[in-house]
């Protein structure tokens, strides 16, 4: 799904009329999965009910049964500051095209949340998905890199 910069300036906003500083979840890599569907899905929480879907949806909604992605504390970003590279990635990623091997919720939701690009559940197949042997997207990370260097220097590590 590709957003055009009103879509994406309106979800943003909506993410800073959403977002809940006070919720456990606020912040933090979630994931899920689906009845009858065997994949993983990844989100940014927002709040205790809402969830900032990274895939197809690009777009927060309501999910109260998602859990921490764990593995992940030490190279975590605080919960603002993932909130905040959140809504620059928008702006970076929103017209990227999803493929469920390739650019999914799992690699933008990493990136955001760790700036790792990292998607394990299609790392097996990563010479067919122009991704590193280890599940990364190639260039993501650069690119969301170069464009916080320029307007929020601050959100990079």
């Amino acid at each position: 799904m590709s957003l055009s910069s009103e879509q994406i300036e309106n979800v943003i906003n909506e993410i800073d009329g959403i977002a809940d500083p006070s919720s456990k979840r606020y912040g933090y890599l979630l994931n899920w999965q689906n009845l009858f569907d065997p994949f993983w899905h990844y989100g940014i929480g927002l709040s205790d009910a809402q969830i900032f879907d990274t895939g197809r949806g690009l777009c927060p909604f309501e999910r109260k049964e998602a859990k921490f992605v764990i593995g992940i504390d030490t190279i975590a970003f605080e919960p603002k500051q993932t909130i905040e590279r959140l809504k620059h990635a928008l702006r970076v990623f929103g017209n990227w095209e999803y493929t469920v091997p390739g650019w999914n919720c799992e690699h933008l939701g990493r990136l955001i949340a760790t700036d790792q690009p990292r998607c394990y559940q299609s790392q097996f197949i990563w010479w067919l998905c122009d991704m590193t042997p280890d599940g990364e997207h190639k260039t993501a990370h650069q690119v969301f890199f170069n464009y916080l260097t320029v307007v929020a220097p601050s959100l990079n590590r």
